[in-house]
């Protein structure tokens, strides 16, 4: 449309991003309560955790406490307590959760609640490139159409769009065993069959108002 004297256009290019890294939030059960990072020192099954991961090459720095709870039973004899810490471990990584996933299993009261995907902000240089020239190609194919010329490029707006990754194949939250002997793969081999990396659709809006020349 020409309207004072500029022709605005808009285009979309749109493509599909895998995630970069991926941080797994899990539960675990104790007996005992310690804050902070003593409880990584302290608390048995997280120390376990905590080297697991270490023996397959991943910081202590990727593992975090998140928050933890309380749980008080009580019976006609007896009262018993235990508590349940609430773990992040980030891979930075996408590739190692296979890794990761594997270290949570050994511990017997270890359950994955969810995975975070990390898909970076970035748009690729190629779909900016794309959409701008589709952008351009349109206003001169307007220009045409109208009878009219082109002078310079008067404004350039970008933004970024997304839609939401695509539907992952499996239920949200994964139960982590410890290894039996009825349970001899690893926690990878188990989930093999599933596309624990989801697709996202990723864009870029590219609006020109190009001035007409007089």
């Amino acid at each position: 449309m020409t309207t004072d004297n500029f022709i605005h256009v808009s285009e979309e290019a749109w493509g599909e991003q895998r995630p970069r890294a991926v941080s797994i939030h899990l539960i675990l059960t104790a007996d005992k309560f310690f804050s902070g990072r003593a409880a990584f020192d302290k608390a048995v099954e997280l120390r376990k955790l905590v080297m697991a991961l270490g023996e397959r090459d991943f910081p202590d720095s990727a593992v975090a406490l998140t928050g933890a709870t309380l749980d008080v039973s009580t019976g006609l004899f007896t009262k018993s307590s235990s508590v349940t810490y609430r773990v992040r471990v980030h891979v930075a990584d996408v590739e190692r959760l296979p890794d990761a996933l594997d270290a949570i299993a050994e511990s017997k009261q270890a359950r994955v609640t969810h995975l975070d995907w990390d898909y970076g902000n970035s748009v690729t240089d190629e779909l900016l490139a794309d959409c701008a020239r589709r952008a351009m190609a349109k206003a001169k194919q307007l220009a045409t159409a109208l009878g009219v010329a082109l002078a310079t490029v008067h404004n350039v707006h970008e933004e970024q769009i997304s839609d939401a990754p695509y539907p992952m194949p499996a239920a949200h939250a994964y139960e982590v065993r410890a290894r039996t002997t009825a349970y001899r793969h690893s926690v990878g081999e188990e989930l093999a069959g599933l596309d624990l990396t989801p697709t996202k659709r990723i864009g870029v809006r590219v609006r020109l108002a190009y001035a007409m020349a007089s």
